[in-house]
């Protein structure tokens, strides 16, 4: 049995690079099935070998109608030839969609459809597959749980000090929103409640890669005080010492169904604020995380409030215990079984 990965590592994110590793080290051979490549590549496949796929949606959706429509019908025939093939597809379903959607129904159509033609479908929680089953008529038989893994170790300190690079004192309070900076991941909502709750003694940043229209916004911010915006890429050799320079991770995301980001900050033992979802009861447990609910006008900027009381009062959550559920060598063994219809 071989194993087609789409992708099989990413410059972005470790997590693909992490699965890949640690399915090597169960014992699974993992081929590269490279972005637009999918029917050249797998045309040497045999019967059980397995095409898994992370972001389908690359496979079909574009932002011209016709073109969506063509590249539909193309991978709907592929997932055909597959099957006929006797190659079993597996998809893990990071998002119920793309956080990016045009047409909405003609998506919704894809992914039922893709849906069919799985032989398997993986999600990071309980509360993602309720969903998938309710959105898709999926039966629940076809649905395998299998958590994201940690990110213990994998980010290295290069022992730089972020709070003197910043100009900030070190006993100052500091919030952190790390990621690309896009509409949906709620900053215009963060930076609001920062400057309605702020001292002189606290300070947010705001590092990552904007999109033009977050861009936009951030310009036309005129409180910008205490706030400091690093605008770029952040490289993977600097996350580590942003992460540790701070007291609290805060990600008022207005959409959340895995966030690989909370488990980043769970990696690196922060306390975490973020709107109140079902994802927090799968994956963390008391002082882990200050909940609020989105639809309170006041919730965040009170979260933010009852965060830095969390840190001072010094409790100490069994992060441990945790991180051990997240253990990439037994997600590996779970998706192996999964694979070979042990599940």
């Amino acid at each position: 049995m071989k194993v087609w990965m789409w992708p099989k590592s990413s410059e972005l994110n470790f997590y693909n690079d992490l699965l890949t590793n640690s399915l090597s080290g169960a014992g699974i051979e993992v081929k590269d099935l490279k972005h637009g490549k999918l029917l050249l590549q797998v045309g040497g496949a045999r019967a059980g070998d397995i095409v898994h796929i992370h972001w389908m949606h690359h496979a079909y959706q574009n932002s011209n109608l016709l073109v969506f429509i063509v590249k539909s019908f193309l991978f709907i025939m592929t997932m055909l030839y597959l099957k006929v093939r006797r190659v079993q597809l597996v998809w893990t379903i990071h998002n119920l969609y793309p956080h990016q959607v045009k047409y909405k129904r003609l998506e919704r159509f894809m992914r039922t459809v893709i849906c069919k033609f799985c032989s398997k479908l993986l999600v990071a929680s309980e509360s993602i597959k309720r969903k998938v089953i309710a959105e898709f008529d999926v039966p629940a038989s076809k649905l395998f749980v299998v958590k994201h893994g940690h990110y213990l170790g994998v980010y290295k300190s290069k022992g730089v000090d972020c709070r003197k690079a910043y100009g900030i004192d070190a006993d100052a309070d500091i919030y952190l929103f790390l990621g690309a900076i896009k509409a949906y991941k709620g900053v215009e909502d963060l930076i609001e409640a920062f400057n309605a709750m702020k001292t002189k003694q606290s300070y947010l940043i705001i590092a990552g890669k904007a999109d033009k229209q977050m861009e936009a916004y951030l310009k036309r911010v005129e409180d910008k005080e205490n706030i400091i915006l690093d605008l770029r890429f952040i490289p993977n050799e600097d996350v580590a010492d942003l992460i540790n320079a701070v007291d609290v991770m805060v990600m008022p995301y207005k959409e959340i169904t895995t966030s690989g980001s909370a488990i980043l900050g769970l990696s690196f033992r922060k306390l975490i604020v973020m709107p109140d979802n079902e994802f927090i009861d799968e994956y963390f447990k008391e002082d882990m995380v200050v909940r609020y609910n989105p639809n309170d006008y006041n919730g965040l900027e009170n979260a933010m409030k009852s965060a830095l009381n969390v840190k001072r009062e010094q409790r100490t959550p069994p992060y441990e215990e945790v991180l051990k559920e997240l253990e990439w060598s037994a997600i590996a063994q779970k998706i192996k079984n999964v694979y070979q219809g042990w599940g």
